[in-house]
């Protein structure tokens, strides 16, 4: 039996490969492949990050703050304790826990036959969406065996400090009370400071947000701004979550009668945008968990794709802080992350989505859709027991 995929390369298909990134609740896709036997070895390897993490006297001396009831990843797991969904969307708990899923869906990927000495043969390239980016970096290493663990538990270690990092940057914002309110009783929302706005043009939805700080100079303070392009109508607005609620409640009639569609990203920073750590991000590129990542873009087998300008992270000297960067301050660009696969003579075959999620998916099938070529891609997600059957499938 060969693993599917594999077989598919052998007879000349060629793969681009994606990962997703923040605003999944990645507690329940994580359980399922928790009960995968062929993941032993890489969720012991998660533990140990995170418990190093939570010891460092740092992170320890602050654990009131920013870990109110601890990371106790295992017993999550094994359904000892049960997490509120608030306390899961922190971004000290979401930005490792988002990227431990799709590791842990990559790690199976990898155990299931697919050779990286072979397989990376077939791939014509890979990206990321936001924090998805260091996903795709750790496929394009190559690395197997011990060495995939060793460069997994760095990698855990760089995204839950990055996460500590970043929350302690931006802090805490409340949301006023009547805000709070109004959300709940019109969109049935608790707020954050991300928001996905669709059916939209981007500069329609400028001139709303140009209007909006018109009419609350206050809120210029931290501008609303638009950190992620996902699609043509499809965006990501920004700011302190009160702002945003602020913002929806001034337009929400008029975002009605236009079948203007808006929900919040479930995590407690924005990200891209250069404002929300500002200097504080060279505290993290200081860290040893961030200098003890010393990987370059000439380590890549592959290329792997920014999606801020389309350049090929394999020009790139120090990718520990360059990820960091374009997570923290750069605006992100879903078109521009897969070009490949839709240039009009693109060779590609299958885009494999490794998630968390399935949002990265649907973005790259309503890319497909709206592209010029004629050719028949087929977009196949790992996400869950059916994807998990997709890893798994194999021909005789």
């Amino acid at each position: 039996m060969i693993p599917f995929f594999l077989n598919e390369g052998r007879n000349n298909k060629k793969f681009f490969v994606q990962f997703g990134g923040q605003g999944n609740s990645f507690l329940k896709e994580m359980q399922i492949l928790y009960e995968r036997k062929e993941l032993k070895e890489f969720f012991y390897t998660a533990f140990e990050a995170i418990g190093y993490c939570l010891h460092r006297d740092d992170i320890q001396s602050e654990s009131k703050i920013f870990y109110p009831e601890g990371f106790p990843l295992k017993d999550w797991l094994e359904k000892k304790s049960f997490p509120d969904e608030s306390y899961l969307s922190i971004c000290t708990i979401t930005f490792p826990g988002n990227q431990i899923t799709q590791l842990a869906t990559l790690y199976l990927f990898l155990q299931s036959g697919y050779d990286p000495d072979e397989f990376l043969n077939y791939v014509h390239s890979a990206t990321g969406h936001s924090g998805g980016l260091q996903a795709a970096v750790i496929f394009a290493l190559g690395k197997k065996g011990k060495d995939l663990l060793e460069i997994i538990y760095k990698f855990i270690i760089w995204y839950t400090v990055a996460g500590y990092y970043s929350q302690k940057a931006y802090g805490f914002h409340k949301v006023p009370d009547h805000l709070l309110e109004w959300s709940l009783a019109h969109d049935r929302q608790k707020p954050f400071p991300m928001a996905v706005v669709t059916n939209l043009m981007y500069e329609e939805l400028c001139s709303f947000i140009e209007k909006f700080h018109q009419n609350h100079p206050e809120t210029l303070e931290f501008p609303l701004k638009i950190s992620l392009i996902n699609g043509k109508t499809i965006f990501v607005v920004t700011g302190h979550a009160k702002d945003l609620v602020l913002f929806r409640k001034e337009f929400y009639s008029l975002f009605i009668e236009k079948k203007v569609q808006w929900s919040y990203v479930p995590v407690s920073i924005p990200f891209h945008r250069y404002d929300t750590m500002k200097e504080k991000i060279f505290d993290f590129y200081s860290d040893p968990a961030c200098k003890y990542l010393n990987i370059k873009g000439s380590d890549l087998k592959i290329p792997v794709i920014s999606f801020t300008d389309s350049s090929n992270l394999q020009t790139v000297e120090n990718l520990g802080v360059y990820l960091a960067d374009v997570m923290m301050n750069q605006v992100l660009y879903w078109e521009k992350s897969i070009y490949p696969v839709l240039q009009e003579n693109t060779v590609i075959d299958y885009v494999l989505d490794f998630g968390p999620g399935k949002i990265t998916t649907i973005l790259t099938k309503g890319f497909l859709e709206n592209s010029n070529h004629s050719k028949k891609i087929s977009v196949i997600s790992f996400v869950g027991r059916s994807g998990i059957s997709q890893i798994l499938k194999a021909k005789e």
